[in-house]
């Protein structure tokens, strides 16, 4: 199960375990939406988001990663473990080099570096995630460079069941392809989309209309109220 708290912050229920990948912030970036106190205060009271086993982020910009909101979690639930690509805590385990391995007993998770969108993000330290269960593999992009070479080269003879990705991947005509002919997934999870009330450049509508432009993926759905959850 994949439920949404906003932009692209999810947790990720698989068999027994339970995984955080982006769910806590809190900057307001024009165009999107974020976690206010009032969806915080729900997320602690929701089903979806009870004792968490991993606490992972993509990279640590404002509108994936929340330090305050990190740290409240981390008392909350401190069995907890944390994963992030800066070093801010001193129990966490820190991202570093062009990959990296998590084994949690029949979970593996395997981080890799990619490029961050738009050049004047070039050295921000940001990772994809392929998360491993058996035999179901679950591919994270973040904030990945739309049909990245550096993707294509990591993914190569891979397959991948189910890819939770950003809304341009299914708008531009590039990364339609690049679904369409590298990742191929059985099911598409297409999020960081604003909610109602802050969708000023009508993203929403775009990834609506872009749906039908993608045939060839049997089961694509959109990320776009908190708290929704989808079941593969």
């Amino acid at each position: 199960m994949v439920t949404l708290t906003a932009n692209a912050g999810i947790s990720l229920v698989l068999g027994q375990k339970v995984i955080w990948i982006d769910a806590l912030h809190s900057h307001r970036v024009p165009g999107f939406s974020t976690l206010s106190p009032e969806l915080w205060a729900q997320l602690q009271r929701h089903p979806a988001f009870q004792a968490p086993d991993l606490i992972c982020f993509t990279h640590c910009h404002g509108d994936h990663y929340d330090h305050d909101l990190v740290q409240q979690a981390c008392w909350a639930w401190p069995r907890a473990k944390l994963i992030l690509p800066e070093q801010a805590f001193p129990h966490q385990f820190f991202l570093e080099g062009p990959s990296m391995e998590f084994v949690f007993q029949d979970t593996v998770l395997h981080f890799f570096r990619l490029p961050h969108e738009g050049k004047a993000y070039a050295q921000v330290p940001h990772y994809g995630l392929l998360l491993s269960q058996n035999r179901f593999r679950i591919l994270i992009a973040g904030d990945c460079e739309v049909a990245s070479p550096a993707l294509r080269d990591t993914l190569a003879g891979q397959a991948v069941n189910l890819a939770i990705l950003d809304f341009p991947w299914l708008t531009l005509p590039q990364g339609r392809a690049f679904v369409r002919e590298v990742i191929r997934p059985e099911h598409l999870l297409v999020y960081h989309l604003p909610f109602p009330e802050d969708d000023c450049f009508g993203y929403r509508k775009a990834a609506e209309w872009a749906v039908g432009k993608l045939p060839e993926v049997p089961d694509i759905r959109l990320l776009e109220a908190p708290f929704q959850s989808e079941i593969i």
